[in-house]
C-alpha cells in the first residue's frame, strides 16, 4: 500500500486581502474625487462660458435698439406730462426726464441667510429701461433662487415673497403665445423686450414708483440713488404696456441659459452731444448664475465660500459689463 501525501495549497492571507481591498477602496475614492472635481470644473467653466456669451448678445442687443431710437428728446417728456404742475416740472427738467428712461427698484435682503448677525441689503430686484426704440423690463436673480441664499424681509414664506417682488407685465397681443403670456403675467421672465418708441412704460410708471398711487408728482431727483429706486414692498410690481403689440415680449434670458439672471443693471443719465443734439447712453450690468450664493454687495468676495451658503459652490459664476452707446435721437 502507497502511503498517501498531502500537497499545501497557496492563496491569500487575510491580511494581504485587507490590503487589496484598502487600495481598492483608496484607487475608487480618488477616481470619484478626481471624476467629481472634473465636473465641477467643466460646470464653471461652462457657466462662465455662458455668461460670457449671453453678456455679448445683451451688449449687441443695446446697441442695435439705441443706435435706432428716433430723435425725439426726453425733455419733451416733462412738458408733456408735467405742464400743469410747477415742482414736478422743475423736478423733471433738473432731473432731464432720467425717469423716463431709467427705473431699478430694490428690496431688503439678508444675504447670509438664517444669520442673525447679517445686515440687511438694499439689492435690486428689477427694473425698466426705456431706450426709446425698446424698452427692457428685468425681474433680477435674487428673485428666482430657491437654495436658501437669501432671505428677504416681509411676512410669509420666502417662496412667497420673492413671487410678490416680482414685476408682473399685462398686455394685448395679435400673436400672444399662451405659455409665455402666462409666464410674463405672473413675473416669471428673467429679461424681456418691448417694442416702445414713445418710452411710455417708463413713464407710466413715473408717480407709482414715488408714491404708490396715482399720483403724478415727479420725484425730486435729489432723492434718487443709482436709479430711482425704493425699497421693502412699496415699488411697482405690476406693468401694463400701452396699446396693442404687433409681436409679443421678447425674453432676452430664459430659464434655459444655464439659469443666468440679471443681478444688476444702472445706466446713468445720458450726456447729450450738443453738436448733434444726440444722447450718449453709458450702463452696466452684473450677470450671474441663480444658484451659486451671489453677493453683488460684498468687497471682492462675490461668490462666497460654501460655509456661508447651502448651495453648491461649482455653479456660482459672475461677471460684470459696461457699455457705451450713442443714440441716433435722444
Amino acid at each position: 500500500m502507497k502511503s498517501g501525501r498531502c500537497v499545501a495549497k497557496k492563496g491569500f492571507t487575510l491580511i494581504e486581502l485587507s490590503f487589496a481591498i484598502a487600495f481598492i477602496s483608496i484607487l475608487l475614492i480618488t477616481i470619484t474625487l478626481i471624476t467629481n472635481e472634473i465636473v465641477s470644473i467643466y460646470r464653471k467653466g461652462y457657466a462662465i462660458k455662458s455668461i460670457n456669451q449671453v453678456g455679448r448678445d445683451l451688449i449687441d442687443d443695446f446697441q442695435n435698439s439705441i443706435t435706432q431710437s428716433p430723435p425725439t428728446s426726453t425733455a419733451a417728456f416733462c412738458e408733456a406730462n408735467y405742464k400743469d404742475d410747477d415742482t414736478s416740472m422743475q423736478n423733471c427738467e433738473a432731473n432731464h426726464g432720467f425717469y423716463s428712461v431709467y427705473q431699478q427698484y430694490y428690496s431688503g435682503v439678508k444675504v447670509t441667510s438664517g444669520s442673525d448677525n447679517a445686515d440687511v441689503k438694499q439689492v435690486p430686484t428689477g427694473g425698466i429701461f426705456c431706450s426709446g426704440k425698446y424698452s427692457y423690463i428685468w425681474n433680477t436673480g435674487y428673485l428666482f433662487n430657491t437654495d436658501g441664499s437669501y432671505e428677504f424681509s416681509g411676512t410669509g414664506s420666502q417662496s412667497d415673497i420673492q413671487r410678490g417682488l416680482r414685476l408682473k407685465v399685462n398686455y394685448t397681443a395679435t400673436n400672444s403665445n399662451a405659455t409665455t403670456k402666462d409666464n410674463i403675467a405672473n413675473g416669471r421672465f428673467r429679461l424681456i423686450k418691448v417694442e416702445d418708441a414713445a418710452r411710455a412704460i417708463c413713464a407710466s410708471t413715473v408717480p407709482a414708483r414715488e408714491t404708490g398711487s396715482t399720483n403724478r408728482g415727479y420725484p425730486d431727483p435729489s432723492k434718487a440713488l443709482i436709479g430711482p429706486g425704493v425699497a421693502d414692498g412699496t415699488a411697482i410690481r405690476e406693468i401694463t404696456i400701452p396699446g396693442t403689440l404687433a409681436n409679443d415680449p421678447e425674453e432676452l434670458i430664459n430659464e434655459s441659459d444655464s439659469s443666468l439672471a440679471l443681478f444688476d443693471l444702472v445706466v446713468f443719465q445720458p450726456a447729450r452731444v450738443t453738436s448733434t443734439n444726440r444722447l450718449l447712453f453709458s450702463g452696466s450690468f452684473i450677470l450671474a448664475t441663480v444658484s451659486g450664493g451671489v453677493d453683488i454687495m460684498a468687497t471682492g468676495d462675490y461668490c462666497q465660500a460654501p460655509s456661508y451658503f447651502s448651495a453648491d459652490f461649482s455653479y456660482c459664476a459672475i461677471n460684470k459689463f459696461n457699455f457705451t452707446i450713442q443714440a441716433s435721437g435722444g
